[in-house]
């Protein structure tokens, strides 16, 4: 039977993948807390988040050398590097929590 890609399963299949590849946090629950690729911190329970401090997104990238073009895999990314915005600007820096 041919995978669909809608298939909810499948997806999440992807998202866990994801994950497994990003850094973890030393001291840090490592099923809530990871690093993405540019050390930017993420928490599970945030995936597709663009309001929340911990946003992330799974993105599909090509992997380095010739077949790796046809073959490509999701990889955890916080959603400022989604969106190319610097760490300067992000709106939490020098706030404190209520």
């Amino acid at each position: 039977m041919a995978r669909i890609a809608h298939d909810p399963f499948l997806i999440l299949q992807g998202r866990v993948e994801a994950w497994e590849r990003c850094a973890r946090i030393p001291g840090c629950d490592k099923a809530v807390w990871r690093q993405d690729a540019a050390g930017r911190v993420i928490r599970w329970s945030d995936f597709g988040d663009r309001f929340s401090r911990y946003g992330w997104e799974a993105v599909s990238r090509p992997r380095p050398g010739l077949l790796g073009r046809a073959l490509k895999r999701l990889e955890a990314i916080h959603w400022r590097g989604v969106t190319r915005d610097a760490l300067s600007a992000d709106p939490f820096l020098g706030r404190e929590a209520a």
